[in-house]
């Protein structure tokens, strides 16, 4: 990709990152990075350590994980499967 790396910050009330938190920062940083995030994020209950959505830029599809830490980077995984 060709932007900086998108990470997580901590909660200020500890060093973690809550579900609804987390959500809201990788829809945060997908904008600015220029990416537009599109559908849900996968339900909590298959994976409550990671965030995964879909988004797109400039006629791609990417998946974007991110592991529910503070610092997690986001990763973007091409998916052809979409478009």
């Amino acid at each position: 990709m060709s932007h900086n790396t998108l990470t997580l910050t901590p909660d200020p009330r500890g060093n973690y990152v809550t579900w609804a938190q987390g959500k809201r920062q990788v829809r945060n940083l997908l904008t600015l990075a220029g990416y537009k995030a599109v559908g849900l994020f996968r339900p909590r209950k298959e994976n409550k350590n990671e965030f995964s959505i879909l988004a797109h830029k400039d006629g791609q599809a990417y998946r974007v994980t991110a592991p529910r830490i503070p610092g997690g980077a986001l990763e973007f995984t091409p998916n052809p499967l979409t478009h």
